[in-house]
Formats: C-alpha cells, sequence, structure tokens
C-alpha cells in the first residue's frame, strides 16, 4: 500500500460510561480473560436480540479513517484524510431502500461518507457502507447484492445531476459491505441481471468480519494503535457470548486499553462502544462495576511499580555515590519527564525543573495521576 499520511486519533467526548463510575468491592467473581475460539462458529451462538445499530454508526463516525486502513486499505490510501469525512446520513435516508420482509437479515448500519480523493480539490468519493447481520446463504447473499446495486444506481443517479448543475465531475463511487457472522468467502459479492443477452453486473468488496476469530492474535497486536480493531473485537465477543459470561471478555478488553496506553478520552469512548455491544444482564451490573474498579486499581499499582523500577535502574550509578533514595527519586523524575514528552509533546524548561526538583511523595503522585491525565493541567494536580 502506497505510504500515505494517517490521520491522529482525535478524542471525542460521549456520554460517561461504567469507566467513570463507582461500586462496591464486594463481589470477585471469577474473571479470567477470555479469547474466542477459532473451532467455533458464530452462525452456532444464540441469537443476539441487542440493538448494534447505534454502536456501529457511533463506531464508524469516531474512527471512519481506522475503520478503512483495517477493512479497506486500497481506498484508504487513495484518501486526503487531512480533509475530515463529511456523513451524510440525512441524504441516505430519503433514498429510502427498504430492508425488505422479516427474516431477510438484520442491517446493524447504513453510511454515506463523502471524502476527498488525493488527486485534487474537485475530486470526490462517496463511500457507502452496509454493516450486516444474520445468515450468509445464498438467498440472503442475493438480497444483499440486489439492495447494494439500488442503493448504488440512487446515490450515482443523485449525485450526477447534483455535480451537472454545478458544473463539476460527479464523485466516485465506492460500496462496501461489512458481512459480521460470515467467516470466510469471496472477497467481492456480484449482482447481475440478464435477459435476451442484455444485462448488468455490478461488483463489490466485501468484509467476512468473523474470520478475525482464526486472527485473534493479529487483530489484538492491531489493537494497539488501531481503535477500530478493539471495536471488531467487542463485535466478535458479542456473537459468542450472552447474559453473564460477556462480564469476563468487558473487562478483557478494558484491561487491552490500559495496557495499550490509550488516552483518559480514548478509553471513555470505547468502552461506551464496548459496553453497548456487550450488554450485561442488570443483576451483573454490579459485578462488573466492582471488577472494573480493580482493572483501575491494579494499572495505577502496577504503573508506580514499573516507575520505581526503572527509576531505580536509572538512577543506580549515581545511587551508589549519593544513595539509593537520591537515585531512585531521579530515575523516577525522569521517567516521568520520558512519558509527559511521549503523550503531550516537548516539555517546557518550567516543567521539566519543577518535575526534577520535586520530593518523592509528589512524583508519586504525578505518576498516579499521569496514568488517566487527559492534559498536562491533570499530571500536576491535587
Amino acid at each position: 500500500m502506497p505510504a500515505c499520511k494517517r490521520p491522529p486519533i482525535v478524542p471525542v467526548s460521549l456520554a460517561p460510561s461504567h469507566e467513570d463510575s463507582s461500586a462496591s468491592d464486594a463481589s470477585k467473581p471469577d474473571l479470567a480473560q477470555s479469547s474466542p475460539d477459532p473451532g467455533a462458529s458464530p452462525a452456532q451462538a444464540a441469537p443476539v436480540n441487542n440493538d448494534y445499530d447505534s454502536p456501529w454508526k457511533d463506531a464508524l463516525e469516531l474512527y471512519f479513517p481506522q475503520a478503512l486502513a483495517l477493512l479497506a486499505p486500497d481506498l484508504y490510501a487513495v484518501i486526503d484524510w487531512s480533509v475530515a469525512p463529511v456523513f451524510l446520513d440525512k441524504e441516505l435516508q430519503a433514498i429510502e431502500i427498504p430492508d425488505g420482509p422479516p427474516g431477510d437479515g438484520r442491517l446493524y448500519a447504513d453510511k454515506l461518507v463523502q471524502v476527498r480523493h488525493l488527486s485534487g480539490t474537485d475530486a470526490w468519493i462517496l463511500v457507502h457502507v452496509e454493516v450486516q447481520s444474520g445468515d450468509t446463504g445464498p438467498q440472503e447473499i442475493g438480497k444483499i447484492t440486489y439492495r447494494m446495486y439500488r442503493y448504488r444506481t440512487r446515490i450515482e443517479d443523485r449525485h450526477e445531476a447534483l455535480s451537472a448543475r454545478a458544473g463539476k465531475p460527479p464523485p466516485s463511487l465506492f460500496s462496501l459491505c461489512i458481512l459480521v457472522a460470515s467467516r470466510s468467502g469471496p472477497d467481492h459479492l456480484e449482482y447481475e441481471s440478464q435477459f435476451l443477452g442484455q444485462g448488468v453486473r455490478f461488483s463489490f468488496p466485501v468484509v467476512h468480519l468473523s474470520q478475525w476469530l482464526g486472527r485473534w492474535g493479529e487483530l489484538k497486536s492491531l489493537a494497539r494503535t488501531n481503535p477500530f480493531a478493539v471495536v471488531i473485537m467487542a463485535q466478535l465477543q458479542a456473537l459468542r457470548h450472552h447474559g453473564a459470561r460477556r462480564v469476563a471478555p468487558v473487562l478483557s478488553l478494558a484491561r487491552l486499553l490500559y495496557e495499550y496506553g490509550y488516552a483518559r478520552d480514548q478509553v471513555r469512548s470505547l468502552l461506551r462502544l464496548i459496553e453497548w455491544m456487550l450488554r450485561l444482564p442488570k443483576d451483573q451490573e454490579p459485578i462488573y462495576l466492582a471488577a472494573l474498579k480493580r482493572v483501575k486499581q491494579e494499572r495505577k499499582m502496577s504503573y508506580v511499580l514499573v516507575a520505581e523500577r526503572l527509576g531505580m535502574e536509572k538512577g543506580r550509578a549515581k545511587g551508589q555515590a549519593e544513595g539509593r533514595i537520591e537515585g531512585r527519586v531521579e530515575g523516577q523524575a525522569e521517567l516521568l519527564l520520558l512519558q509527559i514528552e511521549r503523550r503531550f509533546g516537548p516539555v517546557a524548561g518550567d516543567v521539566t525543573q519543577r518535575v526534577r526538583c520535586a520530593q518523592a511523595k509528589d512524583l508519586e503522585t504525578w505518576s498516579l495521576n499521569f496514568v488517566d491525565a487527559a492534559t498536562l493541567d491533570d499530571v500536576f494536580g491535587d
């Protein structure tokens, strides 16, 4: 894939999740981290009754560049990401193509997004994305391909007319279908209609999302830098786990966010999506909240222990001459400065002096604050 500028992950403020809630520590269930069994089929799981439409739409709006980087890298490579995507939800709703009668398969999300092509300011691309659940037998696939074809023709008709009136070339159109429960299949689907040698043929790429069950380690590694990989992990866990069994995978994903060093606002946004997709029974929510509180406490304690160990190693040479305590404090100060620079950028001289001249108790407080800090001021708060 050609080199291209990847946009930064922009934190988005959303409604508070359980990440900021407090709860009693009374219930302590066995919460071993779980990974899906690659040998099991999502289609064998019990039907999911939750409404996933909104979480998928929110996820695509929050992390659209990251979604394409993961699911449609060829398209990602030709988009000018310095121009923000424009979501045309109202326009898509106005086209009014029905989902069909009951039994056609669940439609999770339907998005139309305008992005700019790298080739110039007047070169635009419309990206139509559908996220489908349900069975993927021949009859269901036929309905999906027809629906995608009808959407494409109506979108093209509308924008060719709009472009003609504006005296500009029409935008290119890219159609993408995501089949949530499908584990394998062709990389393109086709709609074809023929009669007496005449007809149409429409081909478009398809993502078999559940193929990632067999590549879980790779997906987990991608989640370190791509938040949409976390969304996919949550969706796949939602297909496999139901009821009280969802507590463990939700907590496993929460631990992953802290382990990978996501910023506080990013943790809040992703936890909201995870909790929405892996919705827990009411009687399991207090257990989850107590366990999540422990996860946060474990993360803070782990950070302090690591900081002390690295600080002691860095300050050992000076500590041999001037005493272990002074060497450990100096090392912890240098580590905190490195962490601040990595998250917030170059460190001002007055900040550097403040950290290096600080007492051990202040450094410990600031190191704990850094774990959840969204701004530099949060680090030095009381």
